[in-house]
């Protein structure tokens, strides 16, 4: 019920929100400041079995151990309906991959592009 009263971010359309909030799209876990999220952890990418991490943090909270213990608390929710759990960074995001790397995750590949 909470959810429901916290303070949108910017970066987040008003229905992608809704649908977050309500628990639409998956398992999600956040860090408030107030009534303010400053890191969230969410669920962009699933199937019956997998589910993909997403996660934000409000740049002013950077650096704080926030988006390693979102991950944590969205990876305990959602553990009860998946099988498998995906971690993914980019090579040009150093701050996601040091995420990663507290987390001890285990790399899996390497996403190509050919054009």
């Amino acid at each position: 019920a909470r959810a429901g009263t916290l303070v949108r971010p910017d970066n987040w359309e008003e229905d992608e929100w809704q649908d977050l909030t309500e628990g639409r799209i998956g398992e999600w876990a956040m860090a408030l400041d107030a009534d303010e999220p400053v890191a969230i952890c969410h669920t962009p990418a699933w199937n019956a079995q997998a589910a993909e991490a997403g996660v934000w943090t409000r740049p002013d909270f950077r650096g704080r151990g926030l988006a390693p213990a979102v991950v944590v608390a969205w990876a305990r929710r959602e553990r009860a309906n998946k099988q498998v759990l995906f971690y993914s960074t980019w090579n040009d995001n150093p701050e996601s991959q040091a995420v990663a790397r507290k987390l001890a995750l285990t790399p899996l590949g390497w996403l190509w592009t050919v054009t």
